[in-house]
């Protein structure tokens, strides 16, 4: 499982190919060995790497002979990336090197609906969405949010959990709508540190796409992404910008969990018609049964007011236990519980939901 360190992780180094071995030789053999090198970098020819084995994912009619059907991975990581697949829709998988990524199928289904967990969309109820998130990292709270929270609870898993893929199996069995979290740089970064994979406003474009790609690479199954910290990077409309357009490229959602006061996501979600939310309340930021409960009771009026509202909160065992005994309460509120799919909404569609 990845630490957190306190300083920016340094970017690997490129791909070298690697010479087989140093031989002292005749003017013949450099010659020999001049003439191989110029055919290898014309294309005709192929440097010798580490073993490599092809994945094969079944993909959808008309995409068998795509070049993205097979992706060579070293042999030391083919179960890795195999593990990484499981529970996913093979039409909404992209293999790559850095794992399975999502995509839009063929048929344009998308991510954030496919993997969604049913719900009436006929329920003229306003909704409340819950988010735990958080999850992975400690196992008893991980493992007491899979159980004990009503299905309907979305859970986010920290993308540095070990056997992350189980863990998404494991909620998703118990019915739970999933998402993953994205390190970004917050305001105090580094002194704060989401982790090695941290989207950096000093990075390029493709720098912070390649974290990302290693974040969304992890696991498959989840519906969409929300930010770990990220107060500097979601402000960054131009960092943020190809980040946005990836998600929305990639059939996911986006939930904000509000971590400054005014950032660029729903301006870009507009502009790229990015299904996206942000948060209404932080459930556990006062840690105690009466602050708890007054943010759930603030999350009533939201909802009766604007259709829909959304809460987040972590782990804990008293956040655990004020959120099932509030679940109880909502059906004779005129509420109901959705995931986090049911309220959003990509801009000029609606979620159907009455206030």
């Amino acid at each position: 499982m990845f630490g957190f360190a306190r300083r920016d992780p340094a970017i690997g180094p490129a791909s070298r190919s690697r010479l087989a071995a140093m031989w002292p030789v005749g003017a013949a053999v450099l010659a020999i060995a001049a003439a191989g090198l110029t055919y290898w970098l014309i294309g005709n020819g192929s440097p010798q790497g580490p073993p490599v084995t092809s994945i094969e994912l079944p993909l959808p009619a008309g995409r068998a002979g795509s070049p993205s059907a097979a992706v060579a991975i070293p042999r030391d990581r083919a179960a890795e990336f195999a593990k990484a697949a499981q529970g996913g829709d093979p039409a909404l998988i992209e293999p790559s090197a850095s794992g399975p990524l999502p995509m839009v199928a063929d048929d344009g289904r998308k991510a954030w609906q496919v993997y969604a967990r049913p719900f009436d969309r006929t329920d003229r109820r306003p909704r409340i969405a819950i988010v735990v998130n958080g999850l992975g990292l400690a196992v008893p709270e991980t493992q007491a949010a899979i159980d004990r929270l009503p299905p309907a609870v979305t859970l986010a898993f920290n993308p540095y959990t070990s056997d992350l893929p189980d863990w998404l199996q494991k909620a998703r069995s118990a019915e739970h709508e999933v998402v993953l979290t994205v390190p970004m740089e917050p305001v105090d970064y580094p002194r704060e540190d989401p982790g090695p994979q941290t989207l950096l406003t000093a990075l390029s474009p493709r720098q912070n796409l390649d974290r990302l790609e290693w974040t969304m690479g992890r696991a498959a199954g989840y519906v969409g992404l929300t930010n770990l910290m990220g107060s500097r990077f979601l402000a960054a409309t131009t960092e943020l910008r190809p980040i946005i357009e990836v998600i929305k490229g990639r059939g996911l959602l986006f939930l904000e969990t509000r971590a400054a006061n005014q950032t660029a996501v729903a301006a870009l979600a507009q502009e790229f018609a990015l299904p996206q939310a942000a948060s209404d309340r932080e459930l556990d930021g006062t840690l105690s049964p009466s602050g708890i409960d007054q943010a759930l009771a603030e999350l009533e009026p939201i909802a009766r007011r604007k259709g829909s509202a959304i809460g987040t909160g972590s782990p804990y065992p008293l956040t655990i236990d004020r959120l099932v005994a509030w679940v109880a309460s909502l059906d004779n509120k005129g509420l109901v519980l959705a995931p986090l799919s049911a309220v959003v909404a990509a801009p000029g569609e609606t979620t159907e939901a009455q206030p």
